[in-house]
Order: C-alpha cells, then sequence, then structure tokens
C-alpha cells in the first residue's frame, strides 16, 4: 500500500471507471514480470488474461505491447484493436502481422540499445522465425543500426536492409539448429570458423559433388555481411575494452581473408559466371519498342481523358503508370531511379533560358531541342548525377498528376513524384513497364524491361562512329562509368566474332590477306564467290580450322 501507483489507486472512488482501469493496469504489470520469469526459467504457470480451451505452448502467447496483458497470438490483432491502453496517435488499422512484429519487437532485449528509426524497419519484416531470430541477436542488430545509419534518409533502401537482415537471420538460424551456435559473437570466433563457413554453404545450397552454388550472389553477400558483423563486434570489444573478444575478431578477420577466396567467392563467382555462358542475346527489337510507344501513347491519351473528368484513385493510379513508363522509355532510364523521383526535385527543375554564348556553338535542330525538353537531375546509381528529359506533353501529364494528388486519395506525407494513392511509397518503375509490355503485342515482351532497353541504346549506340567525347556524353546520360560503358555495352561478341573476325579468317583461308594491307575490319570486303565452297567435306574442313585458329588465338 505504500507504493506510489497503489496509493493513487486506493484513493479513487470504490468501483469508479479510473479505479477499475487503474487497477487492471497494475494487474497486468504484475502478470507480465511474473510471465516473463515463467517463459525465461519454464517452471511455472503463465497468468492469462483469457484462458483459452486448449493447452497451448508458452511459445504460442505474447504480451501486448500497450497493456503488457498476455494473450494468444493469433487473437493479438483482435484485442489492439480495442485496447482501451492504446495511444490515441497509434493506427487503428495495423494488421495481424504488423501487430505480431510490434509486440514481438517490445519484448526483444536489446529494443532499448537501437534508434526508434532501426525499431520501425524491423517491425516492417514479416513476422516469422527469422525475423524472430533477427530480433534476438545482438550483434544483427548492430548491423540494423550500422544500415540505417548509411541509408536510413531513403526509404526506398528500407527493402534492401530487410533483405540483407533476413539473410543473416538465415544463417543464424542454420548455426543454431544444426551447429549449436546461438549468437555471432559466438560464430566469429576462429575454432568455429571452418563451422560458419559450413553453414554459409548450406545456406547458399553448396552441391559437394558439382562444387556450384545454387544461389552463388547469397555466398558472396553472407561473405559480406560476416565482415560487417565481425567489424561491428570488434567496434564493440575496443569501446568495452574486452580483450578476449578483441583477440576473437582481429583471428577471424585474418582467417576470413586467408581462407575466403579458396573457401567461397572463388566458386560462386565462378557459379555465377558460368550463369551467363551459351545465354542468347538480350536486346530488344525495334518494333517492339515501337509497339509500346504506340500503346503508351494511348493509354496516357485515355487516362489523361478520364482524370480530367472523373479525380478518383484509379484514374490517377492510370495516369501515373503510363507517365512513368514513357519517361523510363523514352530516356532509357532505370526503373528505380524514375520511382524514387521526388515532387520537390521535379517543382524545382531549371527552367532558365539558354545562355546565349552556349546557344551560339549550337545547330538550329539542337537550339530547337533545348527549348522543347525539361530536364531533372536525380540521384542515380551509386550516387551518380543522372539526368532525365521530360517532353512537354509528359510535363503537361505530371502537372495534372500533382494538382490531383489530394483529390485522388495520394497521402501529404508522400513524398515521391509518382506517389500511390493512400500510402507512403511510390510506384515500382518496373511493374509499371512490365504491365504495358505484356499488353503491348510485342513478339518478345520479356526483353522490353528497363535493363535491356538501356543496353539496346548503349549497344546500338556502338554502330555509329561515335568519338570518344561523344560516347562519354552517352554514358554520362546512361548513368555509366565510362570503362564498364566501354567494356559490357558493346556489339554482341558473337555478332562481332561471326561478322567480323570471321572475314579476317576467311581471308587468310583463302591467302588474300596482303590484299587487305592498310584497311580495317569494317573495310574489308570478301568478294561473294570467294566464299562460295565446292562440297560439304569442304566447308567441314574450312569450320574446323575457324575453330581451331579461335581456339589457339
Amino acid at each position: 500500500k505504500t507504493h506510489a501507483d497503489v496509493a493513487r489507486v486506493l484513493s479513487l472512488p470504490k468501483k469508479s471507471k479510473d479505479r477499475m482501469k487503474m487497477l487492471t493496469k497494475l494487474r497486468n504489470k504484475g502478470n507480465h514480470s511474473h510471465n516473463s520469469e515463467v517463459l525465461a526459467s519454464g517452471i511455472g504457470s503463465l497468468k492469462l488474461r483469457r484462458t483459452a480451451k486448449t493447452n497451448y505452448e508458452g511459445r504460442d502467447y505474447i504480451h501486448c505491447m500497450y497493456c503488457q496483458a498476455l494473450y494468444l497470438r493469433r487473437d493479438l490483432w483482435r484485442h489492439v484493436r480495442k485496447c482501451s491502453s492504446k495511444p490515441v496517435e497509434a493506427n487503428s488499422e495495423v494488421g495481424r502481422k504488423k501487430v505480431l512484429s510490434l509486440a514481438s519487437m517490445n519484448e526483444s532485449a536489446q529494443c532499448q540499445q537501437i534508434s526508434p528509426g532501426v525499431w520501425k524497419i524491423l517491425t516492417g519484416m514479416k513476422d516469422d522465425e527469422i525475423s524472430s531470430t533477427v530480433r534476438s541477436d545482438l550483434s544483427i542488430l548492430q548491423l540494423a543500426q550500422s544500415f540505417f545509419n548509411k541509408h536510413g534518409q531513403d526509404p526506398t533502401k528500407y527493402d534492401y536492409i530487410h533483405q540483407r537482415l533476413r539473410e543473416c537471420g538465415r544463417l543464424l538460424l542454420m548455426l543454431r539448429k544444426d551447429f549449436s551456435i546461438h549468437t555471432f559473437e559466438d560464430a566469429v570466433r576462429p575454432a568455429n570458423f571452418d563451422v560458419v563457413i559450413s553453414a554459409v554453404k548450406k545456406v547458399s545450397g553448396y552441391d559437394e559433388e558439382k562444387h556450384c552454388y545454387h544461389t552463388p550472389s547469397l555466398a558472396l553477400k553472407l561473405g559480406h555481411s560476416l565482415q560487417k558483423v565481425n567489424d561491428i563486434l570488434h567496434c564493440r570489444a575496443l569501446m568495452t575494452q574486452h580483450s578476449t573478444l578483441i583477440k576473437s575478431t582481429q583471428s577471424f578477420k585474418t582467417l576470413f581473408a586467408k581462407k575466403c577466396s579458396e573457401l567461397l567467392s572463388h566458386t560462386a563467382l565462378t557459379t555465377l559466371n558460368e550463369q551467363h555462358f551459351n545465354k542468347p542475346s538480350t536486346l530488344p527489337f525495334t518494333e517492339d519498342v515501337q509497339r509500346l510507344h504506340r500503346h503508351l501513347e494511348k493509354k496516357t491519351e485515355l487516362a489523361l481523358k478520364e482524370l480530367k473528368e472523373h479525380s478518383s484513385p484509379k484514374s490517377y493510379s492510370e495516369l501515373c503508370k503510363a507517365t512513368m513508363a514513357n519517361v523510363i522509355l523514352c530516356n532509357r532510364r532505370r526503373g528505380g531511379e524514375i520511382s524514387k523521383m521526388t515532387l520537390n526535385g521535379f517543382q524545382e527543375r531549371d527552367t532558365s533560358p539558354l545562355h546565349k554564348d552556349v546557344a551560339f556553338g549550337l545547330t538550329k535542330f539542337e537550339l530547337h531541342l533545348c527549348q522543347h525538353f525539361s530536364r531533372v537531375e536525380l540521384r542515380g546509381n551509386k550516387g551518380r548525377k543522372v539526368v532525365v528529359l521530360f517532353s512537354p506533353d509528359m510535363v503537361n501529364n505530371i502537372t495534372l498528376l500533382m494538382e490531383k494528388r489530394e483529390d485522388c486519395g495520394v497521402m501529404a506525407e508522400n513524398l515521391f513524384l509518382f506517389a500511390r494513392p493512400h500510402c507512403l511509397t511510390p510506384f515500382r518503375g518496373q511493374d509499371c513497364l512490365r504491365l504495358y509490355a505484356s499488353e503491348c503485342g510485342a513478339e518478345n515482351p520479356e526483353l522490353l524491361r528497363s535493363t535491356q532497353l538501356r543496353k539496346h541504346v548503349a549497344t546500338l549506340s556502338q554502330i555509329l562512329n561515335l568519338k570518344n567525347h561523344e560516347l562519354d556524353q552517352v554514358a554520362n546520360f546512361l548513368g555509366h562509368d565510362i570503362r564498364v560503358h566501354r567494356e559490357y555495352y558493346r556489339l554482341p561478341e558473337a555478332t562481332t566474332q561471326l561478322a567480323k573476325i570471321s572475314k579476317l579468317l576467311i581471308a587468310m583461308e583463302k591467302g588474300s590477306l596482303k590484299s587487305f594491307q592498310g584497311k580495317t575490319l569494317e573495310e574489308i570486303e570478301i568478294e561473294g564467290n570467294a566464299f562460295i565452297l565446292c562440297s560439304m567435306k569442304e566447308l567441314d574442313l574450312f569450320l574446323a580450322n575457324v575453330e581451331k585458329r579461335i581456339t589457339l588465338g
């Protein structure tokens, strides 16, 4: 009775609502303390808010994050909707999985050691055994904090953070089940190095007989995550002056640097490279691109008319998706770059007239293009500044979308230009492009993707005799590093060998190579009858010689 909360309850009138509410709160608080001890020790009986007819195990129950009463996991969402202790600002329409994530995070022993932003990201994960493993390990939580410190300002990176954390959770779950290693702090001990490598291989689907991975990229990602976790533990040990952990993490880092290539990365990279062998060219056909252009024009026209007549989330979404797909197609931009374009970024675009001195060096046609297109700068891959060009029709469509945002249910907090109604995320560019590619009647709609379209323009630009500075301009517009552009976005290697190198080999075979002295491969022309072979036997002999020279060369 001397406790402050108890004294406050006793001071209230008997049978009053406030007194009953305070008593329930105190009772739940005491039961929560008791239940936590029972669940930790496995001894004793649980104090339930509502007794179930069927017997359940302790793991089937979870405490409400607001009133701290104990409920079945499957029933918690019903209680939360009407929980009297829930704050007013809490969302009343949270789904089942979200409720369980919030409750699980509330019970996590380490939840107080991470920032609220990380907490918010973790509650967005699917509530299952993997996410529970993630929340139970301090090292993974600190890895999440590290990712949040780096990418927290970009909401579009949250899915990436989820993915990386779930990968670590899968690895730790494997270590717990098969190797009795329960934390990453135990895993990075030098004595457990071989065990950790075995777990990584098992998670990544390593085939001992074929010496290859089912998911080679996962093995590489887990290798990077292990190094990151080890660095986090090393920093923690330095700050706490934990000499044993300092030596352990340092030794593990040395082991990993020496043995990782041999045991993990070399085989994974080999598997990845072999997957690209003998793959057909994936460049889209010009006819299919034209079909997609025409289809988008029709879709945009219909959606524009409908939105002007009836402002609704459906008509807004149709115009938004069609405009986004059109911007991606015309600019050959990555879908993610257009998706992440912000409203402010578009509104603050440079609309100043062209400088007179600059205009002096342009042709009339180039001057017209400068006046025709609007230019918006945005952040691209690896932080590069990339440019998006908007035609007047695109600008008009986007302006209408901006005017109708509030009427069509777009939240004021949604900062994206191509925003979804009733949520805080944008439309996905790849999804929009895939949708219209499948509808346009293209012969190969699977090739009408942003990656293939970018490769299409970058590769076909090689056909033009572009100078170095012109090639640099194309690469900069596409957001490519010029070295990567020259190395990967060139004419398909098979085409080069068949169309160009074979001319050289034929000339050598016929003994006429001297007549082409001083000429480039493009200038070499073989007379029509020079390639006519007398018989199949001669053809086989010729092909064998060509194959032999390619192999030796």
